[in-house]
């Protein structure tokens, strides 16, 4: 996609870092940026920059590791805006320096629900509506911790893993 001139693109954890970054770019190439987050405060410090320079944008307060927002969202932005150009499937989160036997399950169990179920379940809801435009694009972002194991980053390093993994069987199943 070269132009991305009024292309609906859905950006997840952009209420700051990378996915902040990302939606005041896009939306300075001319895209209508539709952000989400589970931070009201940093969500709307995204949108409010983006509306002030002129751009569009709108914001969802979405927990990437809850399914049944995730689900709940898709089917309420397909019902509102009709399709999707690009998602980019971004938010994360991370533990910090911590040795696997010292994670609590919760912790675990919410970067696995987050990092990887989180961009499954994205994928999932969007993927016909990404397959019925005549260019469109699915991006996830990992990490270098999705590439090499690093100690003291047992559940990051999974969570990316998983999501390297994802991305390249998918777009070998997409490819046919």
């Amino acid at each position: 996609m070269k132009n991305f001139k009024d292309k609906k693109i859905i950006i997840t954890g952009a209420g700051s870092g990378m996915g902040r970054n990302l939606a005041y770019q896009f939306s300075a190439l001319g895209a209508e940026v539709y952000i989400t987050d589970i931070k009201p405060d940093e969500l709307k410090e995204t949108t409010d920059y983006i509306l002030a320079s002129g751009g569009k944008c709108k914001s969802y307060l979405v927990d990437c590791g809850n399914e049944k927002e995730i689900y709940a969202f898709a089917e309420r932005f397909l019902a509102e805006e009709k399709w999707i150009d690009v998602l980019i499937n971004n938010a994360g989160m991370a533990l910090g320096e911590i040795e696997l036997m010292d994670v609590k399950e919760e912790h675990l169990k919410r970067i696995v629900d987050v990092n990887m179920w989180g961009v499954i379940h994205f994928t999932r809801a969007f993927l016909p509506a990404l397959l019925s435009r005549p260019e469109a694009h699915l991006v996830n972002t990992s990490s270098v911790f999705g590439i090499i194991g690093v100690q003291t980053q047992v559940p990051y390093c999974t969570t990316k893993f998983a999501v390297r993994g994802f991305t390249e069987a998918l777009r070998m199943e997409l490819m046919g």
